[in-house]
């Protein structure tokens, strides 16, 4: 028999973190109390400024979200639209703003993931609190005591290969806020996917006031390679990132359907038309395909980068696992999510502390749940029982029930607490797959 369980989608994840910079001034005279008063009081404002500076690294993403403004683009014009009185000029000294302070955002400790930037590219809606913009990581801070600062930004990096320069005009319009200004970044994403290990690069990050004096930032940063998977930052669960390694779209995904119908075990490859019992058939036949072809357990270690405010993973796109035929256990849950997706069916990554195995919806309504430990795909031991071809085809069932009831047992032992399930229908919206 096929085991199956019912279930409901739980669970949350991650942590948290910190990092900084700081600056002061003074001065004093005896007879004119009220400029003393002045200066004082300037200083103040200036240490309460660079204080949100201080802090901000340590911000929760929930207070990121009250306390700053993101914009995603220019709103140079808007000057025009403000009295010329109440104009404020930005202003340089020895190389610095004296009436605001700023400073580049690099997202993820200072790191570019490619995968997260191809999967993101098209997302045109809103994430919730810092990660508003998830897919432009690149940007400025700006705070300052002053209204109605017009600027010229500018963002470029020194290997033109990875993105061309942009520019753009800014107001800074409201007195004490902090803004982000996080403007999309036209990527060469055909580069981007071809980066199969880690680069430095430099990136420049530049302010300009009305008579185009700069102040400019170099900023050498780590691109990562695309295979690095990018699923915590700071408070944040971004382990639905991990969509991005499935591929629906494969060509070599036909052939393992090919494949699975010459083993018999089905009569079609038909999604869920048919009862749970053939939902189950049609896995049980993929994965007899894929442990034929020699899949081996693979395991991986967290990738080098990865912080006490962030963690990423390696993973082995669609196509690599395939040649390699090696899975570590998100490897193993990626193959298969991509071949349940190509063919109807509605797949799960199931994520707990330190481990990732598959689920899958048995029927259309998404009522039931079945659970897959992709690990024991090199798993033989009841095939090496089997001596006839009818004792063979019984033992791949069994091989088969044995992933399933692994999986099933290991879902069950968990605090519902530490599971996140990630259902690839719902954040293939706007999480697409790498190309391959």
């Amino acid at each position: 028999m096929f085991a199956f369980t019912s279930s409901k989608k739980s669970g949350r994840t991650i942590v948290s973190v910190c990092a900084a910079l700081l600056f002061v001034q003074c001065v004093s005279a005896q007879i004119k109390l009220d400029k003393i008063t002045k200066t004082v009081r300037d200083a103040t404002t200036l240490m309460n400024t660079t204080a949100q500076f201080v802090n901000a690294a340590n911000r929760t993403s929930a207070e990121f979200g009250k306390t700053v403004k993101v914009v995603k683009g220019n709103n140079g014009d808007d000057v025009r639209n403000v009295p010329p009185a109440d104009v404020t000029k930005p202003k340089i000294k020895k190389g610095e703003f004296t009436n605001l302070k700023w400073e580049p955002v690099t997202y993820f400790d200072g790191q570019l993931f490619p995968s997260t930037i191809i999967s993101m590219a098209t997302y045109k809606g809103k994430i919730e609190g810092e990660m508003e913009a998830i897919s432009r990581p690149l940007g400025f801070r700006i705070i300052s005591q002053k209204a109605n600062i017009p600027l010229k930004w500018e963002i470029e990096c020194v290997d033109k290969k990875y993105f061309d320069k942009l520019s753009g005009s800014f107001l800074y319009a409201q007195a004490g806020s902090e803004v982000y200004l996080m403007p999309e970044i036209p990527w060469h994403y055909d580069e981007l996917a071809k980066q199969l290990a880690s680069t430095p690069i430099n990136v420049y990050f530049r302010l300009f006031d009305e008579d185009d004096n700069k102040v400019e930032k170099l900023m050498p940063l780590l691109l990562r390679s695309v295979n690095d998977c990018l699923y915590q930052y700071k408070d944040l669960d971004l382990s639905f990132l991990f969509t991005a390694f499935i591929q629906e779209e494969d060509p070599e995904i036909d052939k393992i359907l090919k494949e699975a119908l010459n083993t018999k075990m089905v009569t079609a490859i038909s999604g869920y038309q048919g009862n749970e019992e053939n939902t189950h058939r049609q896995v049980a036949a993929i994965w007899r395909v894929l442990h034929d072809r020699g899949f081996q357990y693979s395991s991986i270690t967290p990738t080098a980068g990865t912080s006490d405010k962030m963690a990423s993973q390696a993973v082995r796109t669609f196509d690599n696992a395939l040649k390699t035929q090696q899975a570590n256990c998100v490897d193993g849950t990626v193959v298969f999510a991509s071949i349940l997706r190509k063919i109807g069916i509605s797949p799960l990554m199931v994520l707990i502390p330190g481990h990732c195995f598959l689920g899958y919806y048995t029927d259309k309504t998404k009522k039931n749940v079945a659970f897959l430990e992709t690990t024991l795909l090199s798993n033989s031991m009841y095939l090496n029982k089997a001596k006839t071809a009818a004792e063979k085809n019984k033992a791949y069932i069994e091989q088969f029930n044995l992933a399933l009831a692994s999986g099933m047992d290991t879902y069950k032992k968990q605090n519902l607490k530490d599971v996140r399930l990630i259902d690839v229908d719902k954040y293939r919206a706007y999480v697409k797959p790498i190309p391959f």
